[in-house]
C-alpha cells in the first residue's frame, strides 16, 4: 500500500498487553492495560470483499487502520483507541521505504 496521504493519520492508537495486578485495597487481582507504545493512524475504508470475508469469518465487530510500517506491531497486542478496546486480527504489511501497514482490529472482549 504505498499511497496513502499522510495527512489522514490523524488519530492516536496506543499498542499494549493486559497485565494482571492486586488491588492493593481487596486483595484481588485485576486486570489492566499496559500501554508499550503509541502510534498515528488513520482510517481505512473497508472494500465489500473485505467485509464479506470478516463476515464470513464470523468477525462483525472489526475495524481497519492505517500506520506507516513499524516492525514493532505484532499479533499479541491489544489496541486501545479511545476507551475501545481490540485485538489486531490480522496485519497487511509493506516493509518498503515509505511504506504503510493495514492492521485489522476485532473488538476486544476481556
Amino acid at each position: 500500500m504505498k499511497k496513502y496521504n499522510l495527512a489522514r493519520l490523524n488519530k492516536r492508537a496506543e499498542f499494549g498487553t493486559y497485565t494482571e495486578q492486586i488491588n492493593e485495597n481487596t486483595g484481588m487481582s485485576q486486570q489492566t492495560f499496559q500501554p508499550s507504545f503509541s502510534l498515528w493512524f488513520g482510517n481505512y475504508t473497508q472494500t465489500i470483499q473485505e467485509q464479506l470475508t470478516l463476515t464470513g469469518n464470523n468477525i462483525t465487530d472489526s475495524k481497519m487502520i492505517v500506520i506507516r510500517h513499524n516492525d514493532q506491531v505484532s499479533g499479541t497486542y491489544i489496541v486501545r483507541i479511545d476507551e475501545s478496546l481490540y485485538k489486531v486480527s490480522n496485519i497487511a504489511s509493506d516493509d518498503g521505504i515509505d511504506s504503510f501497514d493495514v492492521i485489522t482490529l476485532v473488538k476486544y472482549g476481556k
